[in-house]
């Protein structure tokens, strides 16, 4: 008769057998090398925000770890679930025994440093730049001509996501290929950046929380600003009043400006003085029409949406920016507004 000490026993050598079992497959999944196939080589691709979920589908897909749930639980304990890099990299699979073999320590080390190709072209797009100002900063590292980015995605100002962005380099400059990679990146970081903070969000409400975060790049610098300013666009739209802004204004003239040229030549809107502007009436202009302007006038950042989607209560119903742009002059009242123009700005 099997006594219960003996019952015991026998549970406790299963429990072993099934621990050493458990921890010796984790064990391989983890340390065992890679084998590619007879070229030896792992070509893959990780995007400016893409989550660790999505960069382990990734990896799994190209045959680069075994399990996506124990590679994501090892990140997470090593506490690199933040510092993997966006970049085109080359892993190489050597032999078991040869220095240079792939397991899931050496692969998250290399997307850690990010030791993506060298060759590659490094591009970044500072927050708050419209369309035009992003063809410009793509015609001076090389990659188009005047009008050739700007041309094709003027309508979808406003989800050109700023970021860092690496892009394969092409044996033919202004390659239309690098154009469309470089959106396809910018529209699949805004996704990735903006979906949490989106979430609860009907397409209306967000596409309203974009044109205002747009306006913000453009009239404040610090995230206490645009909240403040955030809080003043809200209070006006509210009271029915106009916002007034001289950024919409003159982004619309070049925007008018840019279609009468067929889009090709591209309009610098700070050379775009709004005083004659306020006048030609206009869908960007805010002097003569109440409302939001109907599309964002620039690409911003997170600091800037997520200004638009915490707005900052205030008594204040007016603002200006100092010429040196250094500081931001907050008015309650139309008189307190007009001495602080000819105080701060001498008009």
């Amino acid at each position: 008769m099997v006594t219960d000490l003996e019952k015991l026993k026998k549970i406790k050598v299963i429990a072993i057998a099934v621990a050493i079992t458990f921890i010796t497959g984790i064990s391989y999944v983890i340390y065992a090398p890679v084998r590619a196939d007879d070229a030896g080589k792992f070509e893959v691709e990780i995007y400016e925000g893409q989550g660790l979920n999505q960069i382990a589908s990734t990896l799994k897909n190209k045959g680069l770890i075994r399990s996506k749930t124990i590679f994501i639980l090892y990140v997470r304990m090593m506490g690199d679930a933040t510092n993997l890099r966006a970049g085109r990299y080359i892993f190489t699979s050597l032999p078991a025994g040869r220095q240079g073999y792939l397991n899931v320590p050496v692969i998250i080390n290399i997307l850690v440093s990010g030791k993506s190709e060298p060759d590659d072209i490094k591009i970044t797009i500072p927050e708050g730049l419209n369309v035009w100002e992003v063809d410009e900063l793509l015609i001076r590292v090389g990659l188009i001509q005047e009008g050739q980015f700007s041309a094709q995605y003027y309508n979808q100002e406003g989800y050109l996501f700023p970021d860092t962005y690496r892009l394969k380099k092409q044996q033919e400059i202004n390659s239309e290929e690098q154009i469309g990679e470089l959106r396809e990146k910018m529209s699949l970081n805004f996704n990735n950046k903006t979906e949490e903070l989106f979430k609860n969000l009907s397409n209306e409400q967000k596409f309203r929380i974009i044109i205002i975060a747009s306006m913000l790049e453009k009239e404040a610098k610090t995230e206490e600003d645009m909240k403040l300013v955030a809080g003043i666009i809200e209070k006006r739209l509210n009271m029915d009043i106009p916002l007034q802004i001289d950024a919409t204004v003159t982004y619309g003239a070049c925007r008018r400006e840019f279609t009468k040229n067929n889009f090709i030549k591209n309009c610098d809107v700070t050379f775009q003085g709004p005083a004659i502007e306020i006048k030609i009436d206009g869908p960007f202009n805010t002097y003569i029409r109440k409302g939001l302007p109907p599309a964002p006038i620039s690409n911003p950042g997170l600091k800037a949406i997520e200004a638009a989607l915490n707005p900052q209560e205030s008594d204040y119903l007016y603002y200006l920016s100092t010429r040196d742009g250094s500081q931001m002059i907050y008015s309650k009242t139309a008189g307190e507004h007009e001495a602080n123009r000819r105080k701060y700005l001498g008009i």
